[in-house]
């Protein structure tokens, strides 16, 4: 599994206290690294990545960036872990899915 932290250790145990609650980054490069740890590789963004001009981006990481995190309609998803590390409890991989999520199934699914 990719290493997904991007808060020093001293700085995670301070912010252990805030796990559950929402999490927006303070700054663009800490938005950077944010994205990098969790939205880079999230088969949510994945279609969009391939290709912006067909590809739909994540409502997630879209959300994060029209609503401040005392609205309603910021999304849950981005939060403080109880390791006080952001984290993104929608991320998923391909891998995981077997195909990206956005994708409808052509071939019906014998399961």
């Amino acid at each position: 599994m990719a290493d997904r932290t991007i808060y020093p250790d001293d700085l995670a145990t301070v912010c252990a206290k805030r796990a559950g609650q929402k999490y927006r980054p303070s700054n663009g490069t800490e938005g950077e690294l944010f994205y990098g740890a969790w939205c880079a590789d999230c088969a949510r963004e994945a279609a969009y990545r391939a290709d912006p001009a067909l590809g739909e981006p994540c409502p997630i990481l879209s959300a994060t960036m029209t609503f401040d995190v005392s609205n309603p309609l910021y999304p849950e998803a981005w939060q403080f872990g109880a390791d006080g590390q952001p984290t993104c409890t929608a991320f998923t991989t391909e891998a995981e899915t077997g195909r990206c999520p956005d994708t409808m199934d052509m071939f019906g699914d014998p399961s």
